[in-house]
C-alpha cells in the first residue's frame, strides 16, 4: 500500500498519514517544555506469572551487580552515567514487557522464548522477537508512560538502527509496553535497607512480593518511524519534558495516543 503525507503549515496542527489515515501528533510546546498530548491510559492487560518474575530478576541481577554480563552505562548522545541500581531497574522492566509481548506473539510459527542469556555489550542489542521477516523491538515504560522514547544518534534517517555492534537492523514493529508497579519507586524504598551490598537473595524476596501487571498501548511500524524522523519528532537534549525531566539526549518520540493498536498487529502476524 503506498504511503503519502499529509503536513500542514501550522507545526501544532502537523499531522502524519497513511492510506489508513493513521495520524501522529506533535507534542505541546511551550517556553521550552515539552508536554504529552496525546496520552493513552494504563488498561491492565495481564499478569506476570512468579516464575517469570523470578527468571527475569536473575537476569537483571546477572547483568549488573552479578557482572554476567554488560549493557552501557550511557543513553546515546548522553553524559549522565548509569550506576547498577539504574540499568538493573531499566533491564528488570525491560525483560519484563518482552514477556508480555510473548504473551500476544505466541502463536505465531516462528515464535520463540524471550532471551535470558547474559551478553558482552552489544551482542544482546538485536531484535526481541524475529517472526520470519519480522523484526519486532519492544519498547517498555511505566505505567503512566505516555511516550516511546528512542534516542535519536541510534537511528538513520531511514528508520534504521544503527548502533548494533553486528549490522545496522531494520526494525518491521516496536511494541510499546508499560509496567505496574514503577519498579524505579520500588528500588528507591528498598534500597535504604539493603546500603551498598546488593544481594539476588534479598532483591528476589522483596521484588516477587509483588503483582506485576502489564498492558500494552500499541505499536509503530517502520515505515511510521521513518515519516516522523523525517518530519523531526524530536525532544532536544537538555529539552524539559513535562515540566519535570531534563532530557539527557535527543530522542525522537511517539505519544501512546497516537500508536496503532495491538490487534492491528496480531491480525497482520497471524
Amino acid at each position: 500500500m503506498p504511503w503519502f503525507i499529509s503536513f500542514t503549515s501550522n507545526a501544532s496542527s502537523r499531522t502524519i498519514r497513511n492510506m489508513s489515515m493513521k495520524v501522529f501528533n506533535p507534542m505541546s510546546f511551550e517556553d521550552g517544555n515539552y508536554r504529552v498530548s496525546r496520552r493513552a491510559k494504563f488498561e491492565k492487560v495481564g499478569s506476570f506469572k512468579t516464575k517469570t518474575v523470578s527468571s527475569v530478576v536473575e537476569f537483571a541481577y546477572n547483568m549488573t551487580f552479578g557482572s554476567i554480563g554488560e549493557h552501557r552505562h550511557s543513553r546515546s548522545g548522553g553524559t549522565i552515567s548509569r550506576g547498577n541500581l539504574e540499568i538493573f531497574v531499566n533491564t528488570f522492566q525491560g525483560k519484563l514487557s518482552e514477556f508480555a509481548v510473548a504473551n500476544v506473539l505466541y502463536k505465531h510459527k516462528d515464535f520463540k522464548e524471550p532471551d535470558l542469556s547474559t551478553y558482552e555489550l552489544g551482542i544482546w542489542e538485536d531484535a526481541d522477537f524475529q517472526l520470519g521477516e519480522n523484526a519486532i523491538a519492544v519498547k517498555s515504560t511505566k505505567s503512566y508512560g505516555n511516550l516511546i522514547l528512542l534516542e535519536s544518534k541510534d537511528w538513520d534517517s531511514h528508520g534504521n538502527y544503527i548502533a548494533s555492534v553486528n549490522e545496522h537492523r531494520t526494525y518491521s514493529h516496536i511494541i510499546m509496553v508499560r509496567i505496574k508497579p514503577d519498579t524505579e519507586e520500588v528500588i528507591r524504598n528498598f534500597r535504604p535497607r539493603i546500603g551498598n551490598d546488593v544481594s539476588l537473595l534479598d532483591l528476589s524476596a522483596h521484588l516477587m512480593s509483588l503483582e506485576w501487571e502489564y498492558d500494552i498501548p500499541g505499536f509503530i511500524k517502520n515505515a511510521d518511524l521513518a515519516n516522523i524522523i523525517e518530519r523531526k519528532f524530536l525532544i532536544p537534549k537538555g529539552a524539559l519534558l513535562n515540566g519535570a525531566v531534563r532530557m539527557d539526549a535527543e530522542n525522537y518520540y511517539v505519544q501512546a495516543g497516537d500508536l496503532r493498536p495491538i490487534g492491528e498487529l496480531i491480525s497482520e502476524l497471524m
